[in-house]
């Protein structure tokens, strides 16, 4: 009888990792044909800093100095003592297309979310918000992409995402990590914008009230999902919108950043926590995993390579997922890395998730930006 429970649970785990290749394999499919539509409305892209982290200059400039003609950028900093204030005065101080605003903080909500509020005070007349992070640097096509789908009546806001470019074992360590977590984004149910590289019409953003939403809350791009998905739209993912993002910081800082923002998804938005290799995904998955060592070491050979399995169909993911996104991303191919790397750090690297997935469970606050954000009342299934 044991026996045979320990078979069946290795039989579902290959089914779950033959599901997870599929996802990918479908994810593919999905950008191989499309053509990117025509539209260039006129656009502000508004980017909420905070301090000078590590190549802020590059990442500025690249934000504005897109191939795009008609469109204005609006930094926001905390307050004139921020040294970002002063590095954005000495490099755009008298450029006509680049404003810099003090923001002022709005009690309820987030500081990114006052930022961006103060920020689209000072729009004036354009027809497309882009909210953007100031630690991305977007290639040259980066906010013609982006804005080009929201021509289209069924799509409420478009996204991109981030990507780190490896260059040792921590970075293709974080890079692995980051590309895991992408799958959920291709599949429209599932997905959400991601507040470093999202876009929306003016016209929705106000007809909705986001602005509204994002006072009482502090997560402004899962608001921002909720608000636009509960009217009926659905968000864009767009691979060629990932943008570049630097890598810093220790392996366990990530780790704990990891959990942060896998605890924001469950705050907000606990059906794509769910699904997105979470509680039921990830952890179980890791929990079998272990368990088939456990049994080829007490003689249960046929079960245990069974889950034991469930790593060679993580590499073969880790190599198919790399493969895509390197295929549908606006960089140079050399960049990337060979897949194979990431074929071999896609287990260890779902391990962390599934510690990030199980730890975020438990947190009922976040330390973010100097503030403590406590759970809110509602998540956006509600």
């Amino acid at each position: 009888m044991l026996y045979i429970l320990f078979l069946t649970l290795g039989i579902i785990a290959v089914f779950a990792e033959i599901a997870m290749l599929y996802a990918w394999v479908s994810a593919g499919f999905r950008y191989k044909k499309e053509k990117t539509p025509t539209y260039n409305p006129k656009t502000c892209v508004i980017v909420p800093c905070k301090g000078v982290e590590k190549n802020f200059k590059e990442n500025v400039k690249a934000i504005s100095n897109q191939d795009y003609k008609n469109y204005n950028v609006i930094f926001v900093t905390d307050s004139k003592d921020d040294p970002a204030y002063k590095t954005l005065k000495e490099m755009y101080g008298k450029d006509v297309k680049i404003s810099i605003v003090v923001s002022e903080f709005i009690e309820g909500c987030s500081g990114k979310i006052s930022a961006l509020i103060n920020g689209i005070k000072n729009t004036g007349d354009v027809e497309v918000y882009v909210f953007a992070d100031s630690d991305i640097k977007p290639h040259k096509k980066w906010l013609s992409l982006l804005v080009s789908y929201l021509n289209k009546d069924d799509v409420g806001a478009t996204t991109g995402y981030r990507w780190f470019f490896p260059f040792d074992l921590k970075s293709l360590f974080v890079s692995c990590w980051n590309m895991a977590q992408s799958i959920s984004l291709f599949y429209s149910s599932y997905n959400y914008a991601w507040g470093g590289s999202t876009a929306i019409k003016k016209k929705l953003f106000n007809k909705l009230d986001i602005e509204k939403e994002w006072k009482k809350g502090f997560s402004d791009d899962l608001i921002l999902t909720k608000t636009v998905k509960k009217a009926g739209y659905k968000i864009k993912f767009l691979p060629k919108c990932i943008s570049e993002s630097p890598v810093e910081g220790s392996i366990w800082n990530f780790v704990k950043w990891g959990t942060r923002q896998l605890t924001w998804v469950r705050w907000y938005y606990p059906s794509a926590w769910t699904w997105m290799l979470s509680v039921i995904g990830a952890v179980t998955l890791k929990i079998v995993t272990v368990l088939g060592f456990v049994l080829l070491v007490a003689g249960y050979i046929i079960p245990g390579l069974l889950m034991v399995s469930t790593i060679f169909f993580e590499m073969i993911s880790g190599w198919m997922a790399h493969s895509i996104l390197r295929k549908n991303m606006g960089y140079p191919k050399d960049r990337f890395g060979s897949s194979f790397s990431y074929a071999m750090m896609m287990p260890i690297v779902l391990f962390v998730v599934a510690y990030n997935s199980f730890a975020s469970i438990f947190k009922t606050e976040i330390k973010w930006g100097g503030r403590i954000y406590r759970k809110p009342s509602k998540s956006l299934n509600q």
